[in-house]
């Protein structure tokens, strides 16, 4: 019976995972073939006038909410969580090091693919490859919305953009992360931490594009992709636990 559970675990991750890395593709296709997608909802969040002369002298508008001070505030206490969270993580696995008892007692095997995952998704992935070679300018940065660069479709590789693109949103990633954390937790208590947790998440992603700094593909594919792969990880740890 529990050979079967397993084996129906697995695929279930395994499926999980090919799933969404279709659905990653998809929607990145879909955003690269309609570019309007991005700058149209980027376009809901800036106010005055378009931004179609960039001569000496012309003004155009901006991104209000980039400015309000309790923005702000709330977009620092979303940016820290992913790092307080794998705080929390690192202290716990430092506690089932040193002792026994509590080993026993905690997901020791999730608790270090969730690190993996982290290491993989948002580091290696989203800010040492993505960002580090995607050259597309964020909103902020490109003709569209007051700045100098000339805006490129998710995905496109070929924009001006020399260091921390836009492409995807480094956010995002790790709000997606924070999802994958409630894999750690036992059933009874992913019902009550779950929504605020997906909700806090979803709102770092939302928040990214509407201060401008990121579109709405950049925020969306980021916080997809942390989950990917720690989908990916799990379903390979299913595979090498029951070889």
């Amino acid at each position: 019976m529990a050979t079967v559970q397993t084996a129906a675990r697995q695929r279930t991750y395994a499926d999980s995972f090919l799933i969404l890395t279709a659905f990653w593709f998809l929607l990145l296709a879909i955003f690269h073939v309609w570019p309007t997608i991005d700058i149209r909802i980027s376009g809901m969040f800036f106010s005055g006038p378009p931004c179609l002369d960039t001569s000496a002298g012309s003004r155009c508008g901006y991104f209000p909410l980039s400015r309000d001070p309790w923005i702000v505030t709330l977009r620092w206490i979303f940016y820290a969580l992913p790092y307080l969270a794998a705080g929390i993580v690192v202290t716990a696995l430092v506690v089932a090091g040193l002792s026994p008892r509590l080993r026993h007692r905690m997901p020791v095997r999730r608790l270090w693919i969730s690190l993996v995952s982290l290491a993989i998704g948002p580091g290696l992935i989203t800010n040492l490859f993505l960002k580090a070679h995607s050259g597309r300018p964020r909103p902020i940065q490109t003709d569209l919305f007051g700045g100098k660069l000339e805006f490129m479709p998710a995905g496109s590789f070929g924009g001006a953009c020399e260091r921390n693109c836009s492409f995807i949103s480094g956010e995002a990633s790790g709000a997606g992360w924070l999802i994958c954390l409630l894999f750690l937790l036992p059933p009874r208590y992913r019902t009550w931490i779950a929504p605020p947790v997906i909700l806090a998440s979803v709102a770092t992603a939302g928040l990214r594009v509407a201060v401008g700094a990121h579109y709405a593909s950049d925020a969306t594919l980021g916080l997809l992709l942390s989950v990917t792969v720690f989908l990916g990880m799990l379903a390979l740890e299913e595979r090498v636990a029951n070889r």
